[in-house]
Protein backbone atom coordinates (compact mmCIF):
# COMPACT_ATOMS: atom_id res chain seq x y z
CA UNK A 1 0.00 0.00 0.00
CA UNK A 2 1.07 3.55 -0.48
CA UNK A 3 0.74 6.54 2.34
CA UNK A 4 1.38 10.37 1.19
CA UNK A 5 1.71 12.73 4.01
CA UNK A 6 1.48 15.93 4.31
CA UNK A 7 3.41 17.30 6.88
CA UNK A 8 2.99 20.93 8.88
CA UNK A 9 4.62 21.68 11.78
CA UNK A 10 0.82 20.70 14.13
CA UNK A 11 -0.50 18.01 11.64
CA UNK A 12 -0.05 15.46 9.37
CA UNK A 13 -2.69 14.78 6.69
CA UNK A 14 -2.11 11.24 5.30
CA UNK A 15 -3.68 9.43 2.43
CA UNK A 16 -3.73 6.10 2.55
CA UNK A 17 -4.09 4.12 -0.88
CA UNK A 18 -5.52 1.13 -1.19
CA UNK A 19 -4.56 -2.21 -3.02
CA UNK A 20 -5.53 -3.06 -6.28
CA UNK A 21 -8.58 -4.97 -5.64
CA UNK A 22 -9.99 -1.92 -3.05
CA UNK A 23 -8.45 1.00 -5.00
CA UNK A 24 -10.69 3.25 -1.63
CA UNK A 25 -8.12 5.53 -0.77
CA UNK A 26 -8.63 6.71 3.29
CA UNK A 27 -7.87 10.02 4.89
CA UNK A 28 -7.08 10.83 8.49
CA UNK A 29 -5.10 13.85 10.11
CA UNK A 30 -2.53 13.18 13.19
CA UNK A 31 -1.51 15.57 15.73
CA UNK A 32 2.89 15.82 14.30
CA UNK A 33 3.84 14.74 18.22
CA UNK A 34 5.04 11.53 19.24
CA UNK A 35 1.33 10.34 20.11
CA UNK A 36 0.68 11.09 16.77
CA UNK A 37 3.30 9.30 15.57
CA UNK A 38 2.40 6.33 17.43
CA UNK A 39 -1.38 6.69 16.48
CA UNK A 40 -0.52 6.88 12.73
CA UNK A 41 1.19 3.52 13.28
CA UNK A 42 -1.20 1.96 15.09
CA UNK A 43 -3.93 2.92 11.98
CA UNK A 44 -1.72 1.27 9.22
CA UNK A 45 -1.67 -2.01 11.52
CA UNK A 46 -5.52 -1.97 11.39
CA UNK A 47 -6.01 -1.45 7.54
CA UNK A 48 -3.66 -4.00 6.97
CA UNK A 49 -0.91 -1.62 5.18
CA UNK A 50 2.18 -3.67 6.58
CA UNK A 51 4.17 -2.82 5.44
CA UNK A 52 3.48 0.59 3.69
CA UNK A 53 5.84 2.99 1.56
CA UNK A 54 5.07 5.93 2.33
CA UNK A 55 5.95 9.40 1.11
CA UNK A 56 6.65 12.36 2.96
CA UNK A 57 7.23 16.15 1.78
CA UNK A 58 10.53 17.36 3.15
CA UNK A 59 9.79 20.17 5.43
CA UNK A 60 13.07 19.47 7.52
CA UNK A 61 12.23 19.59 11.21
CA UNK A 62 8.63 19.14 11.10
CA UNK A 63 8.91 15.90 9.16
CA UNK A 64 12.13 14.16 10.17
CA UNK A 65 10.63 12.26 13.24
CA UNK A 66 7.81 10.94 11.39
CA UNK A 67 9.83 9.40 8.96
CA UNK A 68 12.37 8.10 10.98
CA UNK A 69 9.07 6.11 13.28
CA UNK A 70 8.10 4.96 10.11
CA UNK A 71 11.14 3.63 8.80
CA UNK A 72 11.49 2.36 12.28
CA UNK A 73 8.70 0.40 12.26
CA UNK A 74 9.57 -1.28 9.18
CA UNK A 75 8.09 0.82 6.47
CA UNK A 76 9.78 2.02 3.51
CA UNK A 77 9.90 6.03 3.64
CA UNK A 78 10.61 8.08 0.48
CA UNK A 79 11.18 12.32 1.96
CA UNK A 80 10.38 14.21 -0.87
CA UNK A 81 10.79 18.00 -2.11
CA UNK A 82 7.22 19.62 -1.51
Amino acid sequence: MSLGLDVSKATLDVALLGDAQTRKPRHRVFPNTPEGHQQLLLWLQDHSAEPAHACVEATGTYAEPVALALHEAGHRVSVVNP
